[in-house]
């Protein structure tokens, strides 16, 4: 089997639309939650705080440069911008085989492929084409005008399956190069969703906290005081290959996907077993497919949204699989800093890990203000860390009791 290494990344978040500005905030504990009552949503609207990204921080990506900004779907916006980031180092006439994304658009591209086949240019089709038709498409039209081949139909996927979405396209693509099928995959997550309609309908569902508090602190994971999830949005991209394709031409590795499992239980719409069984499961099946011990998790990057329920249940299922271990195992949320993101979220958290591990360094759960007995774990409260980190599982559970994990080891010779 091929070893699976991550050889670009790239980012758009509420804390920094590049990696260096992502990486700088993430560590120094900051947070992209705003207000946004009389300026995203009425005055009045019963949700106060979500994480944007700061869109007049934003330019655009070569696929969309001659396109207004304000004309231009914000998904593909962000997803296309991390993309080029991802790809930046990448040469011209190394193949991309395969694109695998989670997004809640649609998936059709056939005007975009239509376009390519006959010559690319931008009045070949209408550019009034709507988010949801236009998919993934804009991410396969942004890397085979960055020469780096053509994609078949067959090899560009989807995938839309809530909060597990982005863990399951690295999951994905991981499984298909290491398994000899791929040589080379630009996988991630966006999702762009905060506004009212949206809020309305996680707020319907009792998800999202309406606590009086400052909007920097909405979101605490793992808190005492914890009330609900704080809505999110954001892309994130990474390049995933075989360590040989990548020695070949002499990239620099940035780490390594080791392993990845996915369970569902399907015990109700919103929620997975009380048990935290599935969740068990997931992690434990991980780390097996990975070749990576109990003793070798090195951190925990939480799925952590700041819920009652969900925090208590991922404590109480780390402490199901580690055992007297789970008390010596750092765990963090970067919920906690750039708010659920759902779709997205996994491939923003990938991003997050392999930051960690290049840095050694643990990333913090900010907004930790008080000890639930629940969830009495080291959570790194507040602040970042120096740590020895070879291993790093990153959690994602989502609707409908699905769950993704993956694992995510140091770069190594």
């Amino acid at each position: 089997m091929n070893e699976v290494v991550i050889t670009g990344y790239g980012i758009v978040a509420p804390i920094g639309t590049d990696i260096a500005e992502f990486s700088r905030r993430m560590f120094a504990a900051d947070s992209g939650t705003i207000d946004i009552r009389g300026r995203w949503v009425a005055p009045d609207f019963p949700i106060a705080a979500a994480a944007v990204v700061p869109r007049e921080q934003l330019g655009l990506p070569s696929i969309l440069a001659h396109q207004p900004p304000a004309s231009t779907p914000d998904s593909w916006r962000f997803a296309c911008l991390a993309t080029e980031q991802a790809i930046h180092d990448l040469p011209p006439g190394h193949r991309v085989d395969a694109i695998v994304y989670a997004t809640a658009d649609g998936t059709s591209f056939d005007a975009i492929r239509e376009s390519f086949r006959t010559g690319f240019h931008p009045d070949h089709f209408a550019w009034e084409t709507t988010q949801s038709e236009s998919g993934v498409g804009w991410l396969r039209a942004l890397i085979e005008q960055h020469g780096h081949g053509a994609i078949p139909d067959e090899a560009v996927i989807a995938i839309n399956n809530a909060c597990v979405s982005g863990n399951q396209a690295i999951g994905t693509a991981f499984r298909r190069i290491r398994a000899g099928q791929w040589t080379r995959a630009v996988v991630g997550g966006v999702d762009a969703r905060c506004y009212a309609d949206n809020l309305m309908n996680f707020h319907m569902l009792g998800a999202l906290t309406t606590a009086d508090v400052p909007a920097r602190e909405a979101s605490c994971p793992f808190s005492n005081d914890r009330s609900g999830f704080v809505r999110g949005e954001g892309a994130a991209t990474l390049i995933l290959e075989t360590r040989h394709a990548a020695e070949a031409r002499g990239a620099r590795v940035l780490g390594a996907v080791a392993g990845y499992a996915s369970t569902a239980d399907a015990y109700r719409l919103t929620d997975g077993r009380p048990d935290g069984q599935a969740v068990v499961q997931a992690m434990a099946r991980a780390l097996e497919d990975g070749g990576v011990s109990i003793e070798e998790v090195s951190a925990i990057s939480a799925h952590g949204t700041s819920t009652r329920m969900n925090d208590r249940l991922e404590t109480q299922a780390i402490k199901a699989l580690f055992g007297a271990r789970a008390y010596h195992i750092p765990v963090t949320s970067l919920k906690s800093q750039v708010g659920h993101s759902t779709v997205a979220a996994g491939a923003l958290e990938a991003v997050s890990a392999v930051l960690m591990l290049q840095h050694q360094r643990l990333a913090p759960t900010i907004n930790y203000r008080g000890h639930d007995p629940d969830c009495d774990l080291d959570y790194v409260p507040n602040e970042s860390r120096a740590a020895a980190l070879e291993a790093i599982l990153s959690n994602s559970f989502g609707f409908g009791g699905q769950n993704a994990c993956v694992v995510f080891r140091k770069a190594g010779p």
